[in-house]
């Protein structure tokens, strides 16, 4: 069978293995050696391309990040398959501003939370998050649904063409700052950021929650998902790129420095933002795995999002593809990286 000469990837803008692996260049120079180009997705030029980073439709691509895009695109019949996933447990945020009377979860009983509602053929994945976590935090504080009033925050389309943070509005946070909304979600670098910027105070860390199922989101855990064909015509390419991720993740272990450079750059936030949005062990969370807990975690998540009609039910089980990875642990030890990180990202 012809080999492609081309792959395509794409990362959310978060710590991703994948993104790390693409900073350095290591998956390009990997995949040079056999003749094969590596694309990015969200530096395409043609913004169908681009759209893919959402609804999976582009040939022979990578995809790491948040879950609900990957599960919405299957829920429509995608053709892609879950060849890995990876558990980055991030800051998640109850936010209030600084003057608020509100000082716990349990205050938050007739309140309003803003809400994203974006304008959209895509699935609202801002919306998606932030009632997961929002309700979520009402649960812990013993508070029902139907004690809160939900206060919807209009916003545009989603287009993940590279901006520099400048340039980005935040729903949450032009809500809270015009007195909209009482409290809102946010999480990771973003909620760090907020805090520096607008000085907000949080109520609630999510992320404290000892059970791990109880931090699902859209962002925990995230799945690594590639085109099925691909998967199925070439699972030697497959295993590669999950090798490159594998040895990315050994030397992000003891790399903490680097790695939060590297994370800086990928989510255009700062290094302060980034240790505090992810905690010390960030360089220790990026081993790609199928373990009970992560595959169970994602479960859970799609199973959230069928409830709340944001996607369609699928068959989850044959999603997942274990192959790729179980050959990736034969090949990952001849891989060898370039220990040089480079200053910059490899793409915009």
């Amino acid at each position: 069978m012809t080999q492609p000469n081309a792959l395509w990837y794409t990362r959310c803008p978060v710590p991703t293995t994948s993104g790390i692996a693409q900073h350095f260049r290591w998956l390009h120079a990997e995949f040079a050696q056999a003749g094969i180009a590596l694309e990015s997705i969200r530096a395409a030029e043609n913004k169908a391309v681009r759209r893919s980073h959402y609804d999976h439709t582009h040939p022979n691509m990578f995809r790491e990040g948040g879950n609900v895009p990957p599960l919405w695109a299957r829920g429509l019949g995608r053709d892609t398959v879950v060849v890995g996933i990876t558990w980055v447990d991030e800051e998640q945020l109850i936010l209030v501003r600084a003057d608020s009377a509100i000082e716990t979860v349990e205050q938050l009983r007739g309140a309003r939370l803003g809400l994203p509602l974006h304008d959209s053929e895509i699935v609202d994945i801002g919306r998606a998050q932030d009632l997961r976590g929002l309700l979520t935090a009402l649960e812990i504080g013993g508070i029902g649904r139907d004690e809160v009033t939900i206060v919807d925050l209009g916003g545009g389309d989603f287009d993940l063409r590279e901006q520099r943070d400048g340039e980005r509005v935040h729903l949450g946070a032009e809500a809270l700052l015009s007195g909209k909304a009482d409290a809102i979600y946010a999480k990771g670098a973003v909620s760090a950021t907020l805090i520096e910027k607008h000085g907000f105070r949080a109520i609630l860390d999510i992320n404290a929650q000892d059970n791990p199922l109880a931090r699902v989101n859209a962002g925990t855990p995230r799945p690594i998902t590639v085109d099925g064909t691909l998967a199925r015509e070439h699972p030697e390419i497959v295993a590669r790129y999950l090798a490159v991720l594998q040895k990315t993740a050994e030397w992000a272990a003891t790399h903490p420095e680097e790695v939060v450079r590297a994370i800086a750059a990928e989510t255009h936030a700062s290094e302060a933002a980034v240790r505090r949005g992810f905690g010390p062990h960030l360089h220790e969370r990026f081993t790609v795995a199928l373990s009970p807990l992560n595959v169970q975690g994602l479960r859970q998540q799609k199973d959230f999002l069928v409830a709340e009609g944001f996607i369609q039910d699928f068959d989850f089980d044959n999603w997942i593809d274990p192959a790729p990875l179980a050959l990736a642990a034969d090949i990952a030890p001849g891989i060898l990286l370039d220990t040089i990180p480079s200053l910059e990202s490899a793409d915009a």
